[in-house]
């Protein structure tokens, strides 16, 4: 009989044998310090079983990994669309008042619409099941029911023009993106401004961020990389980066001009579209 194994633990366990081999442990060692059989360590690598969220602190630990094994296993082996590190952003981002924004790459995720947000999760991660990727583009769409909901926060975002032109999924799916935020940004509570090419003095440099106001509460600032997320609420780096906003803001087109660059992008996407069809 095949033995079946699932891609979720295929991928933390090869992750996990990875940094075993880079700490020096052998499997016996590991598996002692687990209190496990060697032959169960060893079907964990496999992907043949999965790891237990009780060993993680524990692998961490003797492979002196500083928490990066349970950061893996809760982004790859997750049943939820949000990995663990983001699931307090997104409950407090369904709390917020305000939600400012900036991306010199991508399309937001409250924003992108369904053929965008697969195109960039498959790329996140080429190894992700069909059955992955569907949870999280509809753990992503689930997410941005808040921008309908009875009372949405203000959603402020700010792009770089590459970030519209940057054909992620060919011409069809940046067009129909460009029609989102088009029809998005007619809402009262949604601005959307667009940093353009020609902008010498870019105050954006340091890369994506969100500041999320919750009634009642100090501002945070949310940083993320590839792995984790980092919510800030120390004062004097929430007012550097609500300072860096305002600039971003101040260097962009104003909103209707931003609207007017989208429309224009977007009749350049279809009529790529339209030569490639011919």
């Amino acid at each position: 009989m095949v033995q079946k194994i699932d891609p979720r633990w295929l991928r933390f366990g090869t992750q996990l044998r990875r940094l075993r081999e880079q700490a020096g442990v052998s499997q016996d060692r590991l598996a002692r310090a687990l209190n496990v059989s060697a032959s169960m360590l060893s079907a964990m690598e496999r992907g043949a079983r999965g790891t237990k969220a009780d060993y993680l602190d524990q692998i961490d630990r003797v492979l002196n990994t500083g928490g990066q094994v349970r950061q893996l296993w809760e982004r790859m082996t997750g049943s939820n669309a949000f990995p663990e590190w983001f699931r307090a952003i997104e409950l407090l981002q369904r709390k917020a008042s305000e939600i400012r924004e900036y991306h010199p790459l991508l399309i937001p995720g409250l924003l992108q619409c369904e053929e965008y947000a697969r195109t960039i999760i498959r790329l996140g991660d080429p190894t992700y099941s069909n059955t992955e990727v569907n949870e999280q583009v509809q753990g992503r769409v689930n997410r941005q029911t808040l921008l309908t909901s009875e009372r949405p926060p203000l959603l402020l975002v700010v792009l770089d023009e590459m970030v519209l032109r940057r054909p992620f999924g060919g011409a069809t799916t940046m067009a129909r993106q460009l029609e989102h935020l088009l029809e998005v940004s007619r809402e009262p509570h949604v601005v959307i401004q667009i940093v353009p090419f020609g902008t010498e003095r870019h105050p954006g440099l340091d890369g994506a961020f969100t500041l999320i106001t919750v009634s009642g509460q100090p501002e945070i600032l949310y940083l993320e990389t590839r792995i984790s997320g980092t919510p800030v609420d120390e004062p004097d780096g929430v007012q550097e980066y609500s300072r860096v906003f305002g600039e971003l803001r101040g260097v962009a087109l104003p909103p209707v001009a931003s609207r007017e660059l989208m429309e224009k992008v977007r009749g350049e996407f279809l009529e790529s579209h339209r030569a490639d069809m011919a």
